[in-house]
């Protein structure tokens, strides 16, 4: 009996990852890149000049008062600054804070300058869906992505977020 459990417990941990509308199993859970993001998240960009930028930290509120809503939508708050140093993590919302390298890469990818104020979704394959230079509420940020493709895809699965 043993040698069958172990194959069924992978068949329902797949099943329950595709059933439930979870991001897929080679999604990386902190990923490093935006290309590591692709098919697994909808980044929300949040290009800031200072870690501790009153934008910034409202944008952080608004995503952790509606967390349930991000993760249901696979949002991942990633900060874009010119440094690390003095940000403060949100309390429920996913987020990734990428390498400085990364950060300056994806900075100049969208023209946002280092003293510039951006918000930016992507879309999960990797499109731009809404740029911002003031923080998103989070009605705003649910009703657009509602609209994507992926997920009405999403939404129609039973059991779904």
């Amino acid at each position: 009996m043993a040698i069958y459990r172990s194959p069924f417990l992978i068949v329902l941990a797949v099943f329950a990852a595709t059933a439930f509308g979870q991001a897929s199993l080679k999604c990386q859970v902190q990923p490093k890149t935006l290309a590591a993001m692709r098919r697994c998240y909808r980044p929300l960009l949040v290009f800031s000049p200072s870690a501790t930028d009153a934008r910034l930290r409202r944008q952080g509120d608004i995503l952790d008062a509606d967390a349930d809503d991000m993760m249901d939508r696979f949002v991942l708050f990633t900060p874009i600054l010119p440094s690390t140093g003095g940000f403060s993590a949100p309390l429920d919302t996913p987020y990734v804070l990428l390498s400085t390298q990364q950060m300056r890469a994806i900075r100049s990818q969208f023209h946002v300058p280092l003293d510039g104020f951006m918000v930016l979704l992507l879309g999960e394959d990797g499109s731009e869906a809404l740029r911002s230079t003031r923080p998103i509420d989070s009605a705003r940020l649910n009703a657009l992505i509602d609209t994507m493709p992926s997920r009405k895809i999403e939404m129609q699965r039973p059991h779904a977020n």
